[in-house]
């Protein structure tokens, strides 16, 4: 039987990782319903351009509380890591998509002249609090959500949203984890990015 969204959310075990970073031990898991404070307070705590990117004007309790309730319901996971006995303070998440809408990155794609298939491809955006960030947490995410997008069958991983073309650090990131340059673009709000990609082995 193949692996869904709906069939994590009811069992997100297999989900789960134990990651130590820089010394200190981290749970990676799966989004629950009882993350949603843990999850506000996250949404809350970012520093500006993150917030803006995860949340904008939206209230951080209301957006927790939507995706919490999106839980298994749509084409999102959303995965979140914390200290062991921290669960209610959380350091990072990682947000997927597994759909491609007209408009959006299949479009953007489509004018860099590459056509992504809609069935193993997966939109990633990852996000560590402003106290994690440069200690190592965001490139420790990368293996096991590696291990959850090969797990629900696609392999090939594009920015949501790409990436700003002012954030060099970002972008120095990204290619130092494998990630390739697709092409410019400006989005609907006047701003320039890059489109990156990732193809899993």
């Amino acid at each position: 039987m193949s692996t869904t969204i709906a069939g994590l959310a009811a069992d997100p075990e297999p989900l789960t990782r134990r990651l130590t970073v820089a010394g200190t031990a981290f749970t990676f898991r799966a989004l629950v319903a009882g993350d949603a404070a843990a999850m506000a307070a996250f949404l809350a705590g970012l520093g500006d351009p993150a917030r803006g990117f995860w949340h904008g004007d939206a209230d951080p309790h209301a957006q927790a509380a939507e995706w919490t309730d999106a839980i298994g319901r749509y084409d999102k996971l959303r995965l979140v890591v914390h200290e062991p006995d921290r669960p209610d303070r959380l350091d990072g998440m990682v947000d997927l998509s597994f759909s491609l809408p007209d408009g959006y990155e299949i479009t953007r794609y489509a004018r860099h002249g590459i056509a992504l298939d809609p069935d193993r491809t997966v939109r990633f955006g990852p996000c560590v609090a402003d106290a994690r960030r440069g200690g190592g947490l965001a490139a420790a995410l990368l293996p096991p959500t590696w291990d959850v997008v090969r797990m629900l069958g696609c392999h090939r991983v594009v920015l949501y949203g790409g990436v700003h073309a002012e954030n060099g650090r970002a972008q120095r990131f990204y290619r130092r984890h494998g990630f390739v340059d697709v092409g410019p673009f400006v989005d609907d709000t006047g701003t320039d990015g890059i489109d990156m990609m990732l193809d899993l082995a």
